[in-house]
């Protein structure tokens, strides 16, 4: 099947809800085969673990790419020159040559599969609303997937909603948190009885909540106001547990925790996870202290132990590798540096694993590039 078909099924699958168990495998191994034939690097690898179209059956069996190689081959199934969009992750630590490097070469699929997830989670009223964006807009950083998932989301959906105009805008310019403009913004909301939707990273909010607190200002934003963040403080000046920041949204802007949905993605998949619907998070079934982030119908997760990359059993933790069809251009499976605790509907998110655990992705570098 060529690329543009395959593509086709894709996103007709995307569109089916009700899609069975048996269709998901046998779009999967088609994915599979695509790129075994035209991903060098990847055929390489999968021929050193035996694994060829002819002897994988099942989804489960597709030999997984560690994130730590988007960052040393370019892991496409076409031309880099024909990329519509090049994702880069978000580490800046080492130097750009040592970001993860995606190459998308149909956005469309990208965009679709954004919509897709994000619309049920953060806008199951399906209804325009103006939305702050604390993230850089993509003219800054044409590279972020979450610039980019970002900007798809504004343009569909950040409509105009009231008297005075209130529109959707992005609040991080120049390297800069536009405090004060963001705080006019909300007050304006608060004034006007109009329901907003805040998006952005969790250190941009922490950033913002803390010059609020220095400032001593609050608001009350109307009912129906949800928040959506991502990514984490590794790294950063300082850490905030997850309930901490969820006082602090309630406290500060007036959104209640339930009202606070967290995304999960990278530049490295196509798809993203969130942690429940506005209104109604996802709890995990042993600790509803904790969240449950549920992948997409398209996606599926496995949690696998860091030394055998064997999968573990339920509620036990290990490292996320998620088979994402929507990633038709790259690979498929891909085997991250996360950790989480396996459930039936999705996984709790415990965090990025430590060097040491990551013995099983190191192997793979290996034979990514042994030849």
């Amino acid at each position: 099947m060529d690329a543009q078909k395959l593509d086709e099924a894709i996103l007709a699958f995307m569109e089916k809800s009700d899609a069975s168990e048996s269709e998901f495998n046998d779009l999967a191994l088609q994915i599979f085969a695509y790129q075994f034939e035209r991903n060098e690097p990847y055929r390489n690898l999968c021929l050193k673990r035996g694994k060829t179209p002819e002897t994988v059956s099942h989804w489960s069996e597709i030999p997984p790419v560690p994130t730590q190689a988007f960052k040393i081959l370019d892991l496409a199934c076409e031309p880099p020159s024909e990329a519509q969009a090049i994702f880069l992750s978000s580490g800046t630590t080492q130097g750009e040559q040592k970001r993860s490097r995606h190459l998308i070469f149909n956005l469309r699929l990208y965009e679709t599969s954004v919509l897709r997830w994000f619309e049920p989670h953060l806008l199951p009223e399906c209804e325009p609303m103006p939305i702050a964006i604390l993230f850089p807009p993509t003219e800054e950083l044409p590279n972020s997937s979450l610039g980019h998932m970002l900007a798809t989301v504004a343009r569909k959906w950040g409509a105009v909603q009231s008297k005075k105009h209130l529109r959707t805008d992005w609040f991080i310019r120049g390297g800069k948190l536009l405090t004060e403009e963001l705080s006019s913004w909300l007050r304006e909301a608060e004034g006007e009885r109009v329901p907003v939707m805040l998006l952005g990273t969790s250190f941009s909010f922490l950033h913002f909540l803390d010059w609020c607190i220095a400032k001593g200002l609050s608001f009350r934003l109307p009912q129906g106001s949800r928040l959506m963040d991502t990514g984490g403080f590794k790294g950063r000046s300082r850490e905030v547990p997850r309930d901490e920041l969820y006082r602090l949204y309630e406290q500060i802007l007036g959104i209640p925790s339930e009202w606070c949905i967290n995304e999960y993605g990278m530049a490295e998949l196509s798809s993203q996870f969130y942690d429940g619907v506005v209104g109604q998070p996802y709890f995990a079934s042993q600790d509803r202290q904790r969240r449950l982030h549920k992948p997409p119908h398209w996606v599926r997760t496995k949690v696998l132990k860091p030394q055998t990359l064997e999968e573990v059993s339920e509620g036990k933790a290990g490292i996320l590798c998620h088979y994402d069809l929507a990633n038709r251009g790259s690979a498929i499976a891909v085997l991250t540096e996360d950790l989480g605790i396996k459930e039936s509907a999705g996984f709790v998110l415990l965090g990025r694993a430590k060097g040491s655990e990551l013995r099983g992705c190191s192997v793979l570098v290996d034979e990514l590039l042994s030849t």
